[in-house]
């Protein structure tokens, strides 16, 4: 097994003591077996969200399928839309994830900081999965959040198609991502 780096290193930590601090506000709750039973449901919610999402984008790309259910055909809101679904499948599929350990979050940010701490941090798993799952997989939610906290709740910012587009792609790979180690 390969060593963490410095950076790395200090990444993981700072989710840990994030973890420990959300575990004390009550934002994290661990052995929660009832969330544990959710787990799947969560899975398929998010494998749901995902399908929408690419509804949207079967919208956004098919000006005839907008104007059929009466939309204008420049219709921008479908891009935050689309960015907001599309994070939300990931969501879900994290919650997934961390509802298998037993844990219950309250936030999003819980949400996030305890898939990082039991799927990034545990020294069981092999370094290049570490590497990959906090440098593409967690960037991809925490990108995914921001972007789609902007999307939803500020109404100066639009997104482009190629905005929206990434994140859809994103959560493609991260769904299918923990799907996999669900599995």
């Amino acid at each position: 097994m390969r060593y963490l780096n410095k950076e790395n290193s200090a990444k993981l930590k700072a989710y840990s003591d994030e973890y420990k601090r959300l575990k004390e506000a009550k934002e994290i709750i661990e052995n929660s077996f009832e969330e544990s039973r959710k787990s799947d449901k969560y899975l398929q919610r998010s494998k749901d969200d995902y399908l929408l999402a690419r509804a949207v984008k079967n919208l956004i790309e098919n000006p005839e399928l907008k104007l059929g259910i009466g939309l204008p055909e420049n219709y921008k809101n479908l891009y935050h839309w689309f960015i907001i679904i599309s994070y939300y499948s990931m969501y879900h599929a994290a919650t997934a994830a961390i509802a298998k350990k037993k844990i219950k979050c309250t936030s999003h940010i819980a949400t996030i900081t305890s898939l990082a701490k039991h799927y990034a941090t545990d020294e069981e798993l092999e370094f290049d999965f570490v590497k990959t799952l906090k440098h593409v997989y967690i960037n991809y939610i925490e990108g995914g959040r921001e972007t789609r906290k902007h999307a939803q709740y500020d109404v100066n910012v639009e997104y482009s198609e190629q905005e929206s587009y990434q994140i859809f792609e994103d959560a493609g790979k991260f769904v299918k991502r923990i799907q996999q180690i669900l599995a």
